[in-house]
């Protein structure tokens, strides 16, 4: 009997090893399927950073390193081969991002990326960067606004031009978020391999330069050539040196007056900004003040010909001579927040009344930021200071806009102008463009008198005043006190 205690113990002894191995056995499955979810987990972490890595994370398309990946494996694959680096630059789309919103103007980033990488799925030439569903991936997202297509040119010299040219005009249809339209536009620029270089880093550069000197030459190549690096840093050179002329005393300042077309009177002048450089001799405003304006270089040159424009109204207001000044502003410098008080300071500090003052913009100037542009204008009229529209009829598209715009007279171009005696095509445009001036209560300025019989055929027009070589060529503006003198005692005879 008492063996039998011992069997039961024995018994229960061996249960208990049965149910460790057992359990063992289990804790071994599932530390094997944990490391198993574990490892697969790590893919598709790795599969996830991977993808990642090789595409812009707003697009969704390949980017700068998948591109360079595929473009060194072409190279690779294709010796001897040309090619073509083709760049596409949204235009001024930070308009969009401040318009919409970052989170919006990223919708329209997208779709415009699918609308161009959809509008070359039938182009041959192109590099195949990856395939997803049953569709190619032929664009690359290298950041920003930029995207880059590689072009094969081995069958056709100038397939990147043509695709170019396509895309410029068919992709940039108005895109609709959230009810608005979104206007924008393509600008492309075209570096040759290996003839503008043999690295991807180079092409791409180079491209970069075709566009901005498509913008800087208003030139409609999209083709990088060499001369374009020494052209650039040229204009870098030049802005550089244009932030130091102010000090240095190279900026003069000139004037044209305005007449009366009546009575002859002297009623204005505008001022005329030249740069006497050291080296390059005198340099007119068309050759650096677009570009100062690009350069974000504009605002600090605007502030200075304002001081000297006020300066000159001081002046003519101690010497007893009731005549204006005008001074041409950019768009620029209509969305420099400070510019009101900077003027409102300045008239206080010379004691000139601002409607003395003339500010001229040109019509270009008001569609960049129109909403910003025409809260600055409104503000401006406020203060006092009368502002002109310069370039009336070369560009316009909105009545209903000008119409809203605190303006009191319009410049009718030079261009309408200069053969107005000759032309009868002129004549008729000219005389459309005063008349709707009027119709809107706008005083009217003509640029660009040359002749007698101009002047009498813009007198029958309506026109209210004139400005040209037939009154005076630009001088200094040191002398128009005496100009203005001057003509007032020989009665303006010609």
């Amino acid at each position: 009997m008492a063996s039998q205690p011992l069997f039961y113990w024995v018994v229960l002894l061996t249960l208990l090893v049965l149910l460790l191995a057992l359990w063992i056995v289990l804790l071994k499955k599932q530390l094997k399927a944990q490391k198993a979810q574990r490892v697969g987990e790590k893919a598709a972490t790795a599969n996830d950073l991977a993808f990642l890595s090789l595409h812009d994370d707003t697009s969704g398309l390949p980017n700068k390193l998948q591109l360079q990946q595929q473009f060194e494996l072409w190279c690779r694959s294709h010796p001897n081969h040309k090619a073509s680096l083709l760049l596409l630059k949204i235009e001024n789309f930070e308009q969009v991002n401040q318009a919409l919103g970052h989170q919006n103007a990223n919708l329209v980033l997208v779709q415009i990326a699918q609308r161009i990488n959809t509008a070359v799925q039938s182009d041959q030439e192109l590099l195949v960067l990856e395939q997803q569903d049953q569709q190619y991936s032929k664009v690359a997202h290298i950041g920003g606004v930029d995207f880059v297509l590689w072009v094969d040119a081995s069958v056709r010299q100038h397939a990147a031009e043509q695709i170019a040219r396509r895309l410029e005009h068919a992709v940039p249809e108005a895109l609709l978020i959230h009810g608005c339209a979104v206007e924008y536009q393509l600008k492309s620029g075209i570096a040759h391999y290996p003839q503008h270089g043999e690295l991807l880093s180079d092409l791409i550069e180079r491209a970069h330069l075709a566009i901005q000197n498509r913008h800087w030459a208003h030139s409609n190549s999209t083709v990088f050539h060499p001369e374009l690096i020494s052209y650039n840093n040229d204009k870098l050179g030049l802005m550089a040196e244009l932030r130091h002329a102010i000090s240095q005393q190279q900026l003069k300042l000139h004037i044209q007056p305005q007449i009366a077309l009546s009575s002859r009177q002297v009623i204005a002048g505008e001022v005329l900004v030249r740069w006497h450089h050291p080296r390059r001799g005198l340099l007119g405003p068309t050759e650096f003040l677009e570009l100062a304006e690009q350069m974000g270089v504009i605002y600090p040159l605007t502030q200075w010909v304002l001081e000297k424009a006020v300066m000159m109204l001081a002046e003519l207001a101690q010497q007893q001579i009731h005549c204006k000044i005008a001074v041409n502003i950019s768009s620029k410098d209509l969305l420099q927040d400070e510019l009101v008080d900077s003027l409102e300071l300045l008239l206080k500090r010379y004691k000139v009344q601002p409607s003395q003052l003339v500010l001229e913009l040109k019509e270009s100037a008001l569609v960049a930021e129109p909403d910003k542009a025409m809260r600055m204008l409104k503000h401006l009229a406020q203060l006092g200071v009368e502002l002109a529209l310069d370039d009336f009829g070369t560009g316009f598209s909105s009545l209903a806009y000008l119409r809203e715009l605190p303006i009191s007279q319009v410049k009718v171009d030079c261009s309408f102008i200069f053969d107005l005696h000759r032309s009868d095509t002129h004549t008729a445009i000219t005389g459309a463009i005063i008349d709707m001036a009027k119709n809107m209560n706008f005083m009217v300025v003509a640029e660009g008198v040359e002749q007698p019989e101009v002047e009498q055929k813009l007198i029958a027009m309506g026109c209210t005043r004139g400005q040209g070589f037939l009154y005076a060529k630009p001088f200094a503006l040191d002398a128009f006190p005496d100009w203005v003198k001057q003509w007032s005692y020989s009665k303006a005879t010609y």
